[in-house]
C-alpha cells in the first residue's frame, strides 16, 4: 500500500511539473491580429511593464506625466497601432555589441542604439559599424549620471553636448535623439534639450534585462517579460553595455523569430515617430 502511494504521489508531482515546465518554458503563440485599426491614434503615453523598486528607475507615472505634458519632445512610444516595435539598446557600445550587431543583421533587423561616450570613445569602429548597417544613434550622456541632479550648465557641457561632439568625431554628425539614464530628467531639461532641437525618447515596455542578466535563466526571462507586454507601436528597452549582456543578445536572437510570426516588423525610432532621419554613410 505505501508503495502505491508513493508511486501516486511521485507520478502527481511528475504530472504538475511537466504542466509548470509546459506552462513556465514553451513559448506563447505569437499575437494574433489586432482588433483596432493601424491608424488610429493611442491615447496618452504609458508604460505597459511594472516598476521595480530599489533600482533607481524614475517612477512610471513622472514619464507618463512628461509624454503627456510634452507630446512633441518626449516619447514613449508610438502613436498608432501598426504592427511595428522599435528594439532599442543603451549603455554600449560594450564588447557584446559586435554579438548583438551580428544577431541583428542575421535577422535583418534595425535597432536603435542610445550610446555613452565614454563607451564610444573605448570603441568607435562600434559606433561606425552601427552606423554603416543603417541603425539608428542616440545620445545617452557621456557618464550615465541621475540628469536632474546636474546644474544646467553641466548637463550640457559636460555629458548631452560633450557626447554630441563625439557623435559628430566619430561619424560626422549629432545626433537628433536622446535617452536620459534612469528615464530620468527634469522639465526643464527637456525644455533645453527641445529648444537645441534634440527629442526624449524614453520607452513603453522596459525588458529589465539590467536586472534579469543577473538571472540564472535570464535570457528566458527576458523573452517572457517582452512577449507578455508586445504591443502595436511599441518602443522596447534593453540594453548592449552598462553590464554582462550575453543573456540580452541571446534573448533578441529568439524573440525576433517569435514577433515576426505575430506579424510585427521591426524599424528604427526615427520611422516610428516620423522623426527625421539621421546621415547615411556616403
Amino acid at each position: 500500500m505505501r508503495r502505491k502511494i508513493a508511486y501516486g504521489l511521485a507520478a502527481v508531482v511528475a504530472v504538475m511539473l511537466a504542466v509548470w515546465w509546459a506552462w513556465e518554458w514553451l513559448p506563447p503563440a505569437p499575437p494574433g491580429p489586432s482588433a483596432v485599426a493601424a491608424d488610429a491614434p493611442k491615447g496618452p503615453p504609458k508604460v505597459r511593464t511594472p516598476f521595480r523598486n530599489y533600482w533607481g528607475q524614475t517612477p512610471l507615472a513622472d514619464m507618463e506625466r512628461q509624454g503627456t505634458k510634452y507630446p512633441h519632445t518626449v516619447f514613449l512610444e508610438g502613436p498608432k497601432h501598426r504592427r511595428w516595435v522599435a528594439l532599442t539598446f543603451d549603455d554600449g557600445p560594450s564588447e557584446y555589441t559586435s554579438s548583438l550587431l551580428d544577431v541583428l543583421k542575421k535577422h535583418g533587423v534595425k535597432a536603435t542604439f542610445f550610446m555613452m561616450g565614454t563607451q564610444m570613445d573605448l570603441r568607435p569602429w562600434a559606433v561606425q559599424r552601427a552606423w554603416r548597417e543603417g541603425h539608428m544613434l542616440g545620445n545617452h550622456t557621456y557618464t550615465h549620471p541621475h540628469l536632474s541632479e546636474l546644474d544646467p550648465t553641466y548637463f550640457w557641457d559636460e555629458e548631452i553636448g560633450k557626447t554630441q561632439g563625439i557623435f559628430k568625431r566619430i561619424v560626422g554628425f549629432e545626433p537628433k535623439i536622446m535617452r536620459p539614464p534612469y528615464g530620468e530628467i527634469s522639465d526643464s531639461e527637456i525644455e533645453d534639450l527641445d529648444r537645441r532641437g534634440l527629442k526624449v525618447i524614453q520607452w513603453s515596455l522596459d525588458t529589465q534585462d539590467w536586472y534579469r542578466n543577473r538571472m540564472l535563466f535570464g535570457a528566458h526571462n527576458i523573452e517572457r517579460a517582452t512577449q507578455e507586454a508586445t504591443h502595436e507601436e511599441a518602443i522596447i528597452l534593453m540594453h548592449d553595455g552598462g553590464g554582462k549582456r550575453y543573456k540580452t543578445v541571446e534573448a533578441v536572437d529568439k524573440l525576433i523569430p517569435w514577433l515576426k510570426a505575430g506579424g510585427y516588423e521591426f524599424v528604427t525610432v526615427d520611422q516610428m515617430l516620423g522623426l527625421p532621419k539621421q546621415p547615411r554613410p556616403g
